[in-house]
């Protein structure tokens, strides 16, 4: 490609993008394959077929309805792997409502603050599974939370106190009072469907509105590229709460009619293996912590994976060495890998496994179909010459369509119109309603190389990812700084052989106090936050020891330099 050429890049015209409802789409699969399997769950020992979906899902949402929710609310759900997440879902994509995806590691303080602005009317959840309960803040969330209008348990009998307090109401329950219900609901592909929480570099989670048309057509050119059929059964052992899960994982299945296979509740390397062999799984999926922990798992070698033909490694830093054993000694012979964001709708640029070697092992694949990419100088349209890096902003299909959801200002920082497109021949700077494109701003940086595949180079924005997590360092330097004994806090991502990145903090003592322990400061931040962001390694500005700076790093203008702690928390470990 000639160095004169702009890094702008067209993904294929078709398919053409589908415009229905997830409602429509379940209808079909119920009629035509009513009695194929679109979920087994294997821990609950249950197998629900498209037909039996279709019918408890529509019973849930003529629930919904009678507990007064209406096209355009929403509906929160906080639980683990399980088949009542499906039926939820397809209940509130039914009647025009989007249900709101809860991290199952939120604390009271997480659950009340993202939801809080957002008003559910109802939240699913349960008093307890593995080593979560919830029991003791489920009144409190019905008092902090007065826009809801019921919450609804899964397996109520866990309750200690034997009974269901007011607004509380049993799952089950919702399903058989309305047997055979029927819907009348006009429902759009562009109303919202699916909220998801994205950490951003202020440390406020943002709540992303995803539409039918938006997360719909995701499913549908994954399921193009992989070759997926109604024949497939696909392994997922990654939580629904994240886009990988309710994208990549549900959205894919029910676009191909295949059948998703949910091991546990939460992640276990055992119960993978055992599914793998047990079900004859045709696909897997995971974040590569989960390939690592599965091959390192005491019965991978006596368990039957010869069914395997395809998997998708994402989420987090994917090492070309891994990479490749997974795909010839797990083996999962065709494994993609990929690169997007949930705002994207989840993924947006993807290998093939008819790529050359070097192409699968250390590039995040070409543009999906409907997209078009630029490479532009940071928060700017101006794009950079092709092979140069820069930020990649995108436009298409999978462009949230309800934006960040009662926040103008980051979605007017994340969604813009660029008025340079104007004056590039060639760029599509007109989208199909007439109107001057809309571009998100990534934040991610990389560059196309000469055959038009991204290469990732880094993010530009200031996220963490911990093993397929998402994490915002912001959030807990504000934890860690509310320390008595500390001044000012850092926390940066470091590499991590099985994580990816591993959270690491520089903190500042402040005079007079006396250093707290590495283990003090964790559970400290663990009270205010998930266990999972309290950082694993502590530095101390000034230290006596080698390496770490006496004084913070800052620009000219005073800045804190962050690259430069991240070169110094390479350099300790």
């Amino acid at each position: 490609m000639p160095p004169t050429q702009p890094s702008i890049i067209y993904g294929p015209s078709a398919p053409l993008p589908a415009s229905m409802s997830f409602g429509s789409l379940l209808s079909r699969h119920s009629k035509h394959a009513p009695d194929s399997y679109a979920v087994i769950s294997h821990h609950q020992n249950v197998f629900l077929t498209y037909s039996q979906l279709d019918e408890r899902s529509t019973s849930l949402a003529a629930a919904f309805s009678a507990y007064g929710v209406c096209r355009g609310d929403t509906v929160a759900i906080m639980l683990g792997s399980r088949t009542e997440y499906l039926e939820a879902f397809f209940a509130c994509a039914k009647i025009g409502v989007s249900l709101v995806l809860l991290n199952f590691a939120f604390v009271f303080e997480e659950i009340v603050a993202t939801l809080a602005p957002i008003a559910p009317k109802i939240l699913i959840t349960t008093p307890a599974f593995g080593k979560y309960s919830y029991e003791s803040i489920l009144s409190r969330l019905i008092d902090r939370l007065p826009c809801l209008k019921a919450l609804v348990l899964i397996d109520p009998w866990k309750l200690k106190s034997q009974a269901l307090s007011k607004k509380m109401i049993s799952f089950e329950d919702l399903i058989v009072q309305h047997p055979k219900a029927e819907i009348k609901v006009d429902v759009s592909p562009n109303d919202i469907v699916n909220v998801q929480f994205t950490s951003g570099s202020t440390g406020t989670p943002k709540a992303a509105a995803l539409s039918h048309y938006n997360i719909m057509n995701c499913g549908q050119y994954i399921t193009a590229q992989m070759g997926i059929t109604q024949k497939d059964r696909v392994c997922l052992p990654v939580p629904l709460f994240h886009s990988f899960g309710l994208i990549i994982g549900i959205c894919t299945a029910v676009w191909s009619g295949s059948s998703l296979v949910l091991p546990s509740e939460t992640f276990n390397a055992g119960a993978v293996l055992e599914c793998i062999e047990k079900y004859r799984c045709t696909g897997i999926y995971g974040v590569t912590t989960m390939f690592i922990e599965e091959m390192k798992h005491p019965n991978f070698a006596r368990t039957d994976r010869s069914s395997l033909r395809f998997g998708i490694m994402a989420g987090s830093a994917m090492p070309p060495d891994l990479l490749e054993k997974v795909t010839t000694s797990f083996p999962v012979p065709h494994l993609y890998t990929n690169w997007g964001m949930t705002e994207l709708s989840s993924i947006t640029t993807m290998t093939h496994h008819s790529d050359p070697l070097e192409k699968r092992l250390h590039t995040a694949g070409r543009l999906f179909p409907n997209f078009i990419a630029k490479i532009c100088v940071p928060n700017t349209g101006k794009v950079v010459p092709w092979g140069q890096k820069g930020e990649i902003v995108i436009s298409g299909y999978g462009v949230m369509g309800g934006g960040y959801l009662h926040n103008p200002r980051k979605t007017a920082e994340a969604l813009k119109q660029h008025k340079e497109d104007l004056e590039l021949h060639g760029v599509g700077a007109i989208d199909n309603k007439g109107n001057l494109r809309t571009w998100m701003h990534t934040g991610d940086e990389g560059y196309l190389d000469e055959d038009g595949y991204f290469v990732m180079t880094g993010r530009i924005k200031d996220i963490v990812i911990r093993g397929g997590e998402n994490i915002s360092p912001v959030e807990i330097e504000e934890s860690l700084s509310s320390h008595v004994a500390i001044v000012q806090a850092s926390v940066i991502g470091v590499p991590d052989e099985r994580l990816g990145e591993e959270l690491a903090a520089f903190a500042e003592l402040a005079s007079g106090q006396i250093r707290p322990s590495d283990e003090e400061l964790r559970r400290w931040v663990q009270k205010r936050l998930s266990r999972f962001k309290a950082p694993r390694y502590f530095w101390w500005i000034g230290d006596e020891q080698d390496g770490v700076p006496r004084e913070w790093p800052k620009t000219a203008s005073g800045k804190l330099r962050k690259p430069d702690l991240r070169e110094v928390g390479k350099r300790e470990l």
